[in-house]
């Protein structure tokens, strides 16, 4: 019989690159899902369940999706622990009223030679695992609701092991005070319930529970903060004191933004396998092709550092510059001012002007919809007024 021992290596990859994910080692299948997805929410310490406008959504929380604003590319390299790997591509686009998202997952390590018991190479040994998730996102004002599917497939030399599971999350956009210039909806809270499936061979999937608030004190600067808990076993959830040594873990991110062009990222991570984190990103255009470029560094402790890089790409008809944002901002601004006085057709121009200068100004289609049925509803009234003075 061939004694595979190099499989060993591949395992302790696996595991090491886990404990790098979280501490839950040992009590789960497929630990590799618990790996961060994204340089930006990586960057950020993975406190990344109430973020909003990210592709990243689709692995922190689905119903993020609902509120990204045009469509979008990206592709991800991580170099991981022991030369492993982690390669990610995802899509999202417009679809009924909210946002799609596609992705593929690769957490894999190069072949290495397969030796039986004697010494003698017998080939190669072949090991990745690949999730494949499909989800969608949807937008109720400031609301949003979303969840997926997952497909997850594993190789460890001829060994083959295939799961599936969903996810599910909702996304709240509120206003909490702040001194300074901030967003209309600078305050977030988000909530995700992951892997929810079908067993790894005897194993359970790493079901997690994430919590996450996401505050904007500034246009410029803003503060991430995630709560999560693994309920594979039922004592995770009632036994505090357990949870918290095996699987409970505080993520926190903060982030810095100059125009949209330049961010700086920091995270610390709490009761992980890993503690600091940062991080930075740009956008970058050339000729009409606009994308961001983010990478991350992560100290994973004994395993040492682990680095990455992200290109997202934003699949918009035109380039919106940070001159466009400006006067796109001040019609809205005087947009909101007229309708506050009640003079709806003047505020309707406004509203257009700001739409015409950035399409995916916040929900600006939305806001002129319903300016557009005020002034259907006006004019129904009138032209009702108009019939009853005839009959009288």
């Amino acid at each position: 019989m061939i004694f595979c021992f190099n499989v060993f290596t591949a395992l302790v990859i696996l595991t090491a690159a886990s404990l790098f994910a979280a501490d839950s080692i040992g009590t789960s299948g497929a630990d590799f899902l618990e790996i961060g997805v994204g340089s930006r929410p990586v960057a950020m310490g993975e406190a990344f369940t109430a973020e909003i406008d990210d592709i990243n959504s689709i692995y922190y929380n689905p119903a993020g999706l609902g509120s990204i604003k045009y469509p979008l590319l990206s592709v991800l390299h991580q170099e991981l622990l022991l030369d492993s790997r982690y390669e990610h591509i995802s899509t999202a686009f417009p679809f009924y009223k909210g946002f799609l998202g596609i992705s593929n997952s690769l957490f894999w390590v190069p072949p290495f030679e397969k030796i039986d018991i004697e010494g003698n190479k017998r080939g190669e040994v072949n090991f990745y695992n690949g999730n494949f998730t499909v989800a969608y996102g949807y937008n109720f004002s400031y609301f949003y609701l979303g969840g997926s599917l997952k497909y997850i497939y594993q190789r460890i030399d001829t060994l083959f092991l295939h799961s599936a599971a969903v996810d599910f999350g909702v996304l709240k956009g509120l206003y909490m005070y702040s001194p300074f210039d901030a967003p209309v909806r600078n305050f977030h809270i988000g909530l995700s319930i992951q892997n929810i499936g079908t067993k790894v061979k005897d194993s359970p999937l790493p079901r997690l529970i994430r919590f996450g608030l996401s505050y904007k004190l500034t246009k410029w600067f803003g503060f991430n903060a995630d709560f999560i808990e693994n309920f594979i076993n039922s004592s995770d959830l009632y036994d505090f004191t357990y949870g918290f040594d095996e699987s409970f873990r505080i993520n926190t991110g903060v982030e810095f933004n100059y125009l949209n062009l330049l961010s700086l990222r920091g995270g610390y991570r709490f009761n992980d396998g890993s503690t600091f984190s940062m991080g930075f990103g740009f956008n970058y255009v050339i000729k009409n092709v606009s994308f961001l470029v983010d990478t991350s560094y992560v100290d994973s402790k004994i395993f040492g550092p682990s680095y990455s890089i992200n290109i997202t790409f934003k699949l918009i008809p035109r380039v919106i510059t940070i001159e466009h944002k400006r006067k796109a901002e001040y019609h809205y601004r005087r947009g909101i001012k007229y309708f506050i006085a009640n003079d709806i057709e003047a505020a309707l121009n406004e509203f257009k002007l700001c739409r015409d200068f950035d399409p995916y100004h916040k929900n600006i289609d939305r806001k002129i919809a319903e300016i557009e049925e005020i002034l259907r509803l006006q004019q129904e009234n009138l032209d009702l007024d108009e019939e009853l003075k005839k009959i009288q």
